[in-house]
C-alpha cells in the first residue's frame, strides 16, 4: 500500500528567478506537480485530490492484497539482498562512478 502525498497551491520566493523559457523573471512558480492519491500493490488507485486545494481521501485498505501481490510476484523467492547491500555501499561512497556497460 503506497500513501502519495503532494503540497496544494503555489509557493512564491522572495528573489525573482526565470525559468529558461525566455520569459521575465517572476517570483511565483505556479502550481504545484502531481496530486495526493492511495495505490495498492497490484496498481490499483484512487482518483486524484486536486493541486489547487485542499482534500483528504479516506479508503478501505486490504491488508491481505499486500501479501497476496507478494505471494504471486514471488518477490522474496528472487530477492537478493546481499547484491542490494553491496550495490547500495558502492553508489553511497563519494567517490562512486557509474559502470558503463557500452560506449556510444
Amino acid at each position: 500500500m503506497f500513501l502519495l502525498i503532494n503540497r496544494v497551491g503555489s509557493e512564491v520566493f522572495p528573489n525573482e528567478f526565470t525559468s529558461g523559457d525566455g520569459k521575465p523573471a517572476h517570483k511565483m512558480f505556479g502550481h504545484f506537480y502531481g496530486s495526493s492519491y492511495i495505490a495498492g500493490p497490484d496498481g490499483t488507485r484512487t482518483p486524484g485530490l486536486s493541486r489547487t486545494q485542499e482534500g483528504i481521501i479516506i479508503c478501505e485498505a486490504d491488508l491481505n492484497l499486500c501479501r497476496q501481490t507478494k505471494d504471486a510476484w514471488g518477490f522474496r523467492m528472487t530477492q537478493r539482498l546481499d547484491l542490494y547491500a553491496k550495490e547500495l555501499t558502492e553508489v553511497s561512497q563519494p567517490d562512486y562512478r557509474p559502470k558503463i556497460i557500452k560506449e556510444i
